[in-house]
């Protein structure tokens, strides 16, 4: 049999361990009822929210959840839709009685052909319960996006120098938010 001190040891030896191991990127909500993440229902902007589920490998969950973030992402700088709604209607009259047929059917794509240039998983959560869900919130880095200002040949050096001050100043305001959704 086990002393109450040795208990008492060994779960906050565990619990150092857990909190040494933890970071920043991962958080665990102790509540059972929803512990969805406020950031996954409202994303800042110039960032994307991935979502895989957790079936027994967190690194595949972690990819998967990265992966559909950068998607998320480029769909919100570049996407081309494409869409056709069909509407067919006829009516007429068979053995003396009206009739009226009506069908509509729509289809819809979105494609997505970008390069994304310095994203960063900047918040990460692993949920709770049975059914657990790995959140990843992607976002441009602004260092690197602001860099990339500087590969592009196309642009002269004014209209450079002009993006990357609005870019810097974007992302300062998107630093300011990441923080306070970090402190909630």
């Amino acid at each position: 049999m086990h002393s109450k001190g040795s208990i008492i040891t060994v779960g906050l030896s565990l619990l150092l361990m857990l909190a040494g191991c933890g970071s920043d990127q991962i958080r665990q909500s102790s509540s059972e009822h929803s512990d969805i993440p406020k950031w996954a229902l409202t994303p800042p902007p110039a960032c994307g929210i991935g979502i895989a589920k957790h079936r027994g490998s967190l690194g595949m969950a972690q990819q998967t959840a990265v992966a559909r973030g950068r998607d998320a992402l480029a769909r919100q700088l570049q996407t081309k839709i494409e869409g056709m709604i069909k509407d067919y209607q006829e009516s007429g009259e068979a053995k003396a009685k009206d009739f009226t047929e009506e069908l509509t059917t729509q289809v819809s794509r979105q494609l997505v052909d970008t390069t994304l240039i310095g994203t960063a998983t900047k918040l990460a959560h692993l949920s709770t319960g049975t059914n657990q869900h790995y959140y990843a919130l992607i976002c441009l880095e602004p260092e690197a996006f602001a860099g990339a200002f500087e590969k592009m040949s196309e642009l002269s050096g004014k209209h450079r120098q002009a993006l990357k001050r609005r870019a810097q100043m974007e992302f300062k305001d998107l630093d300011e938010q990441l923080e306070k959704l970090r402190n909630q």
